[in-house]
């Protein structure tokens, strides 16, 4: 992971597909996404055929729709703070 980017990404309804973009401009393959907020509520196809390492926090977990939690490992808080410390660089999309 010393080369790979951890995104976060977090932002109200009426913003999601600008943000949506935006991943797909800046995140490789190999890049982990944290997925927070009202983003849960509608993350496009293309996301999980491009990214193998998506998140969800546990709290978060009923904002996601049965479908997509397949793909999504959920973490808790602990989880979450080991994961932002195993990275160099991380961008918040908001």
């Amino acid at each position: 992971m010393k080369n790979s980017t951890l995104f976060l990404i977090q932002s109200p309804s009426n913003n999601r597909d600008k943000i949506w973009n935006q991943l797909a401009q800046m995140a490789q393959s190999d890049d982990h996404i944290v997925i927070m907020g009202d983003t849960t509520w509608a993350i496009p196809a293309t996301v999980f055929s491009c990214h193998a390492h998506l998140y969800c926090l546990e709290n978060e977990l009923g904002l996601l729709s049965n479908e997509n939690s397949e793909h999504i490992k959920v973490i808790d808080y602990a989880a979450f703070a080991d994961l932002v410390l195993q990275f160099k660089r991380c961008i918040t999309l908001k």
